[in-house]
């Protein structure tokens, strides 16, 4: 995924017009303009190189970067946060086991507080088709 278009894919996320129900899910042909991108084009290209380069490949594995992702989403009470998190970790061959274990580790983080978000990445293990 280009960087123009996983920074695309983010808002569509966030905009609430692309959801983790089918993990198939593309934006319509008609390409959506990100409001960032549209609005403040040179912050949005320097913000999705550091995107790039925070979550891309390096000395720690990507699969290893998206369950952290999947733990601070938890702590965050982000449910778009952790779909695109959990989506991406299944797609760079995480186990059930290691989202449980990155979902736990949100929980025991931040607290009861985030019950409702850990709820919530377990039902998304169902649309998720996670075994």
């Amino acid at each position: 995924m280009s960087g123009q278009s996983l920074l695309t894919a983010v808002g569509l996320v966030c905009l609430g017009h692309l959801t983790f129900a089918d993990p198939s899910a593309t934006p319509s042909s008609k390409r959506r303009t990100d409001p960032i991108e549209a609005n403040d084009p040179q912050y949005s290209a320097n913000f999705d190189s550091l995107y790039q380069k925070t979550w891309g490949g390096g000395a720690i594995p990507e699969k290893y970067k998206q369950l952290t992702g999947i733990s601070i989403s938890v702590v965050e009470r982000c449910e778009t946060c952790l779909g695109w998190h959990m989506k991406e970790a299944i797609r760079l061959g995480a186990k059930k086991d290691e989202l449980v274990e990155a979902i736990r580790l949100g929980l025991l983080t931040g607290g009861s507080i985030t019950t409702p978000t850990v709820r919530r990445a377990y039902e998304l293990f169902d649309d998720l088709k996670v075994k």
